[in-house]
């Protein structure tokens, strides 16, 4: 017994001696240092680090902290340093940047330029910036541009493009990687022939291909070989055959024939099997629409007639379309197809899960310092508590631009919770008021001084006014101009106009004073139909013996009082500077008695036009143009009292708005002296293919053709001109500058004309 106390007491004194011991070696981080750092900041190397002042030293802990801040990627050595303190230990980290690379440049590369290249690596954005690299140095990051490089030539037709990089330390936190590029030979295409095919065209498979053949006729000077490419192709083949019903088609793989230092492709159609019919056509998962309404869709999808691929995914694309017009824009269609051999028959079937709603719960606006939120608020097709759709969104973004008041505008929905949605409105104010002083010349004007002031978006409400004045010796011009948006809280403008206009012509002088105003309202979505009412006091005065008969007949004053109407639609996506969508509009102005004029007469003017974007079109060249085509007719005609459509109101087609390189109105009738007298018909036709330069600057070329008659038109006699321009956009506006040149000259006709003007393009 006595032996076991004693066994007891030793153990225990044991334990006491131990735990008296550790807690002598335990000891406290009194201080933790960073040493060496030069970019990274201290606050940001201490939050990763677990030692803290005042928590118990850990040599594991340090290790733990060494392996964090080297996964980090900034550092190139990490060392720490213990010494004791007066309370603890001493920590300190001594750090070794890595340097951070802040740019990227390219050596070697001549088929591509280094801003291609630099796009492709997406290290320039979409406003055509160079993103500011800080990033550090990383053999992983520039192995993978290194790969992207290669990849972006073999697309390109380089197969054996070699890459190296080096880096080059410009200070001892700074460095240039430099990727040196070794191009080869460029890979062409010269011939691309196609095999076992008899049900549909070797032409129309050529069509399809991402592979090409050089082409002059298709100004195709180069057509590079890439493996991504005739991957696609086999893929490309196939979907074209499910397109015509042919769904047990086999496609081999492409052959690569070398030819007199050029490329052969051989394409072989296995098997094209038979042509499939459609068979029962379903649609399940469907509330809100039925079945009949769905297939409606698209004609082509019917029991009996011939199976495409195209326009099953054409059919899911408007179904999601359908419902995204309620604001069911999570909707999703999955088409199921059941294929009968047998029969060579496909059911399909649609699966369609409609899911909930959408509805926006805020909308958030940033980036307008002048405008008030209201005024861009009322411009959206969007509101809070409201559904939310695409189609909406894409109507609003339109609205937005076709102010004039932005130069850019930028509207992203952000899911929230559930189904709402967040739509983010960022915008880019640009500078809407103007003072311009200057002069020009024109051979009707001669030399003229102009002197304007203008302002939009008046005090951020959206509201616009302008006054402006021109004379010379031969013109004199007064206009003051205001138009009060939203006019009555409701989406319609009211535009009032004053005016005192003076021209000496070449044969008699037009003075005329007058009041315009305008009511202009959005009836849906993107349609609008104005009214308006003017009245002037047109004076005839000061007829040379020489003019002819029908401007003597206008000898005097006269009131006018006319009504003008109009309807239009407008699904450009920038009026004053358009990259696509159309434009069309009908006007009808109306002089008479009844509205307190002296002067019976009609005008009806149509217009339309079209832009597209060359970038749009499915083929695999980059074309940064802008295309567009533009026609407008216009006719008019006295009636009542009146006899002849007065001088100041008839059609002059010739000049910057209608037929460019003709001076005003030389394309249409003319007296005996070759002066300009009018018209009561015209038909204008103008097209043009744009470059832009910045987002401020296009360039064109054009090409007008365009006549006035009196009562008929004389198509084969439309006079055409050709030439080129600029576009130029400024707070008041686009500005027009316009040499064109005569496709047609006549005897006794200058060879070309210049062109100013302001405004909208056609």
């Amino acid at each position: 017994m006595n032996k076991l106390i004693l066994n007891v007491i030793v153990l225990l004194s044991t334990l006491l001696i131990w735990q008296g011991a550790f807690a002598e070696e335990q000891k406290i981080v009194e201080k933790v240092e960073i040493i060496g750092n030069e970019v990274v900041p201290k606050s940001t190397i201490l939050y990763y680090i677990s030692e803290k002042p005042g928590k118990i030293f850990s040599e594991k802990l340090i290790a733990k902290d060494i392996k964090t801040l080297f996964k980090l990627g900034y550092f190139e050595n990490i060392s720490v340093d213990v010494k004791e303190g007066k309370k603890g230990v001493i920590l300190r980290y001594f750090v070794k940047e890595k340097p951070i690379i802040t740019d990227v440049v390219f050596k070697g590369n001549k088929s591509l330029s280094s801003k291609k290249l630099k796009e492709e690596l997406g290290l320039i954005n979409e406003e055509e910036e160079e993103t500011k690299l800080q990033e550090p140095l990383s053999y992983k990051y520039l192995d993978t541009l290194k790969k992207k490089i290669q990849e972006i030539y073999e697309r390109k037709g380089y197969p054996g493009t070699q890459v190296y990089y080096t880096i080059e330390r410009i200070s001892p936190t700074r460095a240039i990687a430099t990727f040196v590029i070794d191009e080869g030979k460029k890979a062409n295409v010269c011939n691309i022939e196609i095999k076992g095919n008899k049900e549909v065209s070797s032409g129309d498979i050529k069509d399809v291909l991402a592979t090409k053949e050089k082409s002059i006729l298709h100004l195709r000077f180069s057509a590079p070989l890439s493996a991504e490419n005739l991957k696609q192709d086999v893929e490309n083949i196939k979907k074209l055959y499910y397109r015509e019903g042919f769904l047990d088609v086999e496609v081999g793989d492409p052959e690569v024939v070398e030819e007199k230092g050029c490329y052969k492709v051989i394409y072989t159609i296995k098997s094209e099997g038979k042509r499939y019919k459609f068979g029962k056509i379903l649609f399940k998962g469907n509330n809100l629409f039925s079945s009949k309404e769905l297939l409606r869709l698209s004609k082509g999808i019917r029991p009996g007639k011939t199976f495409n691929q195209e326009l099953v995914d054409k059919l899911v694309k408007k179904i999601i379309r359908k419902y995204g017009e309620l604001g069911y824009i999570f909707a999703n269609v999955d088409p199921e197809i059941k294929i009968h051999p047998e029969t060579h028959t496909a059911d399909v079937t649609f699966h369609i899960y409609e899911g909930k709603r959408a509805y926006v719960r805020w909308i958030n606006i940033t980036g307008n310092v002048a405008t008030r939120d209201r005024t861009i608020r009322r411009e959206l097709d969007l509101y809070e508590t409201g559904i939310f759709n695409t189609v909406r969104l894409e109507r609003s973004v339109r609205r937005l631009f076709n102010t004039g008041y932005f130069e850019n505008v930028d509207v992203k929905p952000k899911i929230v919770e559930g189904n709402k949605v967040d739509v983010n409105v960022d915008v880019k104010e640009r500078l809407t008021g103007m003072f311009s002083v200057g002069a020009g010349y024109s051979s009707v004007s001669k030399l003229v001084a102009m002197v304007s002031l203008s302002k939009g978006n008046l005090f951020g409400t959206g509201d616009s006014g302008a006054i402006s004045f021109q004379g010379g010796s031969r013109v004199f011009y007064f206009d003051l101009t205001y138009n009060h948006r939203w006019w009555l809280d409701k989406p319609q403008t009211l535009s009032l106009g004053l005016y005192n206009r003076r021209n000496e012509y070449f044969t008699y002088t037009s003075h005329r004073i007058g009041l315009s105003t305008m009511v202009t309202r959005r009836i849906w979505e993107d349609w609008k139909i104005g009214l308006g009412y003017l009245i002037e006091r047109d004076k005839i005065t000061d007829i040379s013996d020489d003019a002819p008969d029908i401007v003597k007949d206008e000898e005097g004053t006269t009131t006018i009082g006319m009504v003008t109407g109009f309807i239009s639609r407008d699904l450009r996506d920038n009026r004053f500077l358009p990259h696509k969508g159309d434009y069309f509009s009908i006007t009808t102005q109306i002089a008479g008695n009844f509205v307190g004029g002296d002067e019976d007469f009609y005008k009806v003017i149509g217009e339309y036009a079209y832009y597209f974007n060359l970038n749009d079109l499915p083929i695999d060249i980059e074309l940064p143009f802008v295309a567009s085509a533009h026609t407008k007719i216009g006719y008019a005609d006295a009636f009542g009292s009146t006899s002849k459509l007065p001088i100041d109101y008839r059609f002059y087609v010739g000049g910057d708005t209608t037929v460019r390189g003709f001076s005003w109105g030389e394309a249409g009738p003319q007296d005996e002296n070759g002066d300009p007298e009018g018209a009561n018909r015209e038909l204008i036709f103008n097209f043009e293919l744009g470059y832009d330069v910045t987002r401020m600057l296009r360039l064109i070329t054009f090409v007008d053709v365009g006549g006035g008659w009196w009562n008929e038109f004389k198509i084969g006699d439309m006079r055409k001109s050709a030439g080129i321009g600029l576009r130029v956009m400024t707070p008041m506006g686009p500005i027009r500058l316009d040499l064109g040149w005569k496709l047609d000259r006549r005897s006794g006709e200058s060879s070309s004309e210049w062109h100013f003007g302001m405004g909208s393009y056609f």
